[in-house]
């Protein structure tokens, strides 16, 4: 069965719904201003961003063409491309090796191998999981690649510090309003306020729950990781909150959650998350959106076995 001769509007639509499937929203409004938000960072991380997720897209596409889908009993693939669920993973790959790579040819290979193994890892999960299993393909294929081809020297924080106390804007609720929007933009390797305050207004498109709870999350996490006398650079420049904000926007998109465990699981999961970035950074491993995934599993761990579907949907 081939896919039928609307895949062109499928693959260019899937395209921008993937961008904001980064942030798990399915909004082509909202993955055209993250795009934008990318841009006015860094051209280059655009670009790379984009090339990462035609990659993916099209490796789909192939694989539905060629019928490959048949053997791992994929279900609507046609759908699928079109909700951006192979691209997102492959935008992030293009996000990750522009930052942590020099421009280079190598790194321009990397790229295009890593998007394409993401791609048939979400097919794989699709098929094996009945879920993409979050961004689990972008980490495993960013982890080897790491492991294979090391960085520049200086990827360990991927950021540059913003100081509360020296902040351009002046004043320590300024201050501390920069670090939350850039911790936002860490979510796409971007950091910078306004990026971050860029992706805040998309993902407040798609959904004011997502974004509301975002912010929570960020403030949230800043609290428990100064508290917990974690380094400040890495708070201020939001390496801590990023997979929090994750986190939450995953629970808030499952609507069948009462109040009281819709909070009990956000705190757990901010916390999870704020420490697995710890734990991953102590072991010299890159965290990227591990923290994120493992916090959602460890929630699902202790819901039992009857809401663990519900907390690990389809993306």
């Amino acid at each position: 069965m081939a896919c039928n001769d609307s895949w062109s509007g499928l693959f260019l639509r899937g395209v921008s719904i993937s961008f904001s499937q980064i942030f798990l929203q399915n909004n082509a409004l909202t993955g055209c201003i993250f795009i934008v938000a990318v841009a006015l960072y860094s051209p280059v991380m655009a670009a790379a961003a984009i090339l990462g997720c035609c990659v993916s897209q099209l490796c789909a596409l192939m694989l539905c063409q060629c019928e490959y889908k048949q053997r791992f009993n994929q279900v609507d693939p046609q759908r699928q491309l079109e909700s951006g669920v192979y691209g997102f993973n492959g935008a992030l790959v293009g996000l990750a090796v522009s930052s942590l790579w020099p421009l280079s040819w190598p790194a321009l290979m990397l790229l295009v191998v890593a998007a394409v193994l993401t791609s048939i890892g979400v097919l794989f999960c699709l098929s094996r999981f009945n879920s993409t299993l979050y961004t689990t393909p972008f980490i495993v294929s960013l982890w080897s690649g790491w492991l294979l081809f090391s960085p520049h020297p200086d990827v360990p924080a991927v950021v540059a510090a913003v100081s509360f106390a020296e902040a351009e804007v002046g004043g320590v609720v300024a201050g501390l309003l920069q670090s939350a929007l850039s911790a936002i933009g860490q979510v796409m390797f971007l950091n910078s306020s306004v990026s971050g305050a860029l992706l805040l207004a998309g993902l407040l498109i798609a959904s004011r729950v997502a974004a509301l709870f975002s912010c929570i999350a960020v403030i949230l996490s800043i609290l428990i990781a100064t508290l917990s006398g974690l380094p400040e650079v890495y708070i201020e420049s939001g390496i801590y909150s990023y997979n929090a904000v994750l986190v939450v926007v995953a629970l808030c998109s499952q609507g069948d959650r009462s109040l009281v465990r819709l909070i009990c699981g956000v705190f757990c999961g901010v916390c999870f998350a704020v420490l697995l970035t710890r734990l991953l950074q102590l072991c010299d491993v890159i965290p990227l959106t591990a923290p994120f995934v493992m916090s959602i599993w460890l929630i699902a761990i202790f819901n039992g076995p009857k809401k663990r579907a519900e907390t690990v949907p389809v993306r």
